[in-house]
């Protein structure tokens, strides 16, 4: 795919499935997270004492897929976790406009006010490929 196909797809609200080890027992973990993406960055939030975090803390190289029927880009990358809620909302309230349409409704609120307990991820691809059919 060329350079502004890639875009477009990453710029769609489909979801980011991130691979990572659980740093419980070593074992694969693949969540799919809502995420946007800017400046060659993937934002993303999940709540500070999840397992997600922790293992990310412990050991923060992942895989991500974001793909549709006929295209999809891949690659590997480091996640940086940031624990400030005040980014996490950010993060969350600008997710929320792309997934939902709005910050504004009384879910996208209560969204927005449970970032306080979360934690922010930027993913940084350091290898990207890509597909089309």
């Amino acid at each position: 795919m060329q350079e502004d196909e890639i875009n477009e797809l990453l710029n769609q609200p489909v979801y980011l499935r991130m691979a990572m080890i659980n740093e419980r027992d070593g074992t694969p973990l693949v969540h799919p997270i809502w995420y946007y993406y800017e400046d060659g960055k993937f934002y993303a939030v999940s709540n500070s004492s999840g397992t997600k975090i922790r293992s990310l803390k412990k050991n923060p190289q992942v895989y991500f897929l974001v793909d549709i029927a006929d295209r999809g880009v891949r690659g590997k990358a480091r996640a940086n976790i940031i624990d400030d809620p005040e980014y996490a909302k950010k993060i969350t309230s600008r997710n929320l406009i792309r997934y939902m349409g709005s910050a504004d409704s009384p879910e996208a609120k209560d969204r927005i006010e449970l970032a306080n307990k979360y934690s922010a991820i930027e993913i940084t691809p350091y290898f990207i490929a890509s597909w089309k059919a």
